[in-house]
């Protein structure tokens, strides 16, 4: 599995949490990850089959992409 987006939420509850988003297609879940992390002891995730449910949720965030 691969992290192939990375950045910063900038507005909205999540303010300043690190978003990254993972690709496990050709792993054991094959689809993608998105994990939204605030410190090293908080932090949660989603599961995505496709990349239209990755996209659908990524508009709930406003996001300063670094990669």
């Amino acid at each position: 599995m691969s992290v192939f987006r990375e950045g910063v939420v900038v507005s909205g509850e999540y303010s300043g949490w690190k978003i990254f988003v993972a690709d496990d297609r050709d792993g054991d879940t094959g689809g993608y990850y998105l994990y939204l992390k605030k410190n090293n002891t908080e932090g949660f995730d989603y599961w995505f089959e496709d990349e239209m449910g990755l996209q659908s949720q990524l508009t709930d965030f406003d996001v300063e992409w670094i990669v």
